[in-house]
């Protein structure tokens, strides 16, 4: 099949198409994480999930399908019983109404997708991909800083010999102040961890220029996002495509 091919089937992908695979690309970003940090993971047709102590900002368990409900909530009862708390659920698809089950409503954000062709090929100047522990520890430091504050190793070495994962920087001086991550998937590629401790938002250009070239040409490009980031994705070629909502314990843990 011809990439034309591959764009013009894309294309005619409905919107219910595109969230599954916006959510099955982030579940692979989650299960990569936690494989680079030795934790266990399970996967259904339905959900993605562990039921080890998630790493900051990680959910327990993200949602792959809408119709599968209640298989979903089944997992969440029982990572509940294995935790010893309410886990953070990410519903991919804004189904499961959790406040009456010990949850509250962290936020909602939109699942985007652009069509490849959309995308500029060209590479940015000046970002350079993070190919080792002492960058990536250099890497998380800013990314820490831009705002995401943790004690915690989030990004660890182990994600660099993984083909499927690209963690890029904008290089200053002896660190970085800008980065992001791109995941691969069967059909999608995904971009996440857009930062910039300067806040331009060319940051974002640059990350979806990186994103376009760092895998497959001709495979859309997926992510999620809310407020100024979504507005900013909008204006550079993004859709909305559907809501998730992430998911926390009701009594704050």
């Amino acid at each position: 099949m011809t990439n034309s091919s591959l764009r013009s089937g894309v294309q005619k992908r409905s919107d219910e198409e595109k969230v599954r695979l916006c959510a099955a690309n982030n579940a692979d970003l989650y299960q990569a994480i936690f494989r680079a940090h030795g934790l266990p993971d399970h996967r259904t047709s339905g959900f993605w999930s562990s039921d080890a102590i998630a790493p900051p900002y990680y959910s327990n368990m993200t949602t792959l399908d809408p119709d599968a409900t209640g298989d979903q909530l089944i997992e969440i009862d029982r990572l509940t019983d294995r935790l010893g708390r309410r886990p953070g659920i990410k519903d991919g698809f804004s189904k499961l109404d959790l406040n009456n089950n010990g949850f509250r409503l962290l936020f909602s954000a939109s699942w985007i997708w652009a069509e490849p062709q959309k995308i500029s090929s060209s590479a940015p100047h000046g970002w350079a991909h993070v190919r080792d522990a002492a960058a990536l520890d250099r890497w998380e430091c800013s990314w820490k800083e831009s705002g995401s504050p943790t004690d915690a190793n989030v990004f660890t070495p182990a994600l660099l010999s993984d083909p499927n994962m690209h963690i890029y920087g904008r290089l200053t001086g002896g660190g970085f102040d800008a980065g992001c991550i791109v995941n691969r998937s069967p059909e999608a590629v995904g971009i996440s961890n857009i930062f910039s401790l300067s806040g331009t938002p060319k940051a974002f250009r640059d990350a979806i220029s990186l994103a376009s070239i760092a895998f497959s040409p001709g495979l859309p490009l997926v992510g999620y996002d809310s407020g100024g980031a979504l507005d900013e994705m909008k204006k550079l070629g993004f859709k909305p495509v559907g809501q998730l909502r992430i998911w926390l314990s009701g009594e704050g843990a």
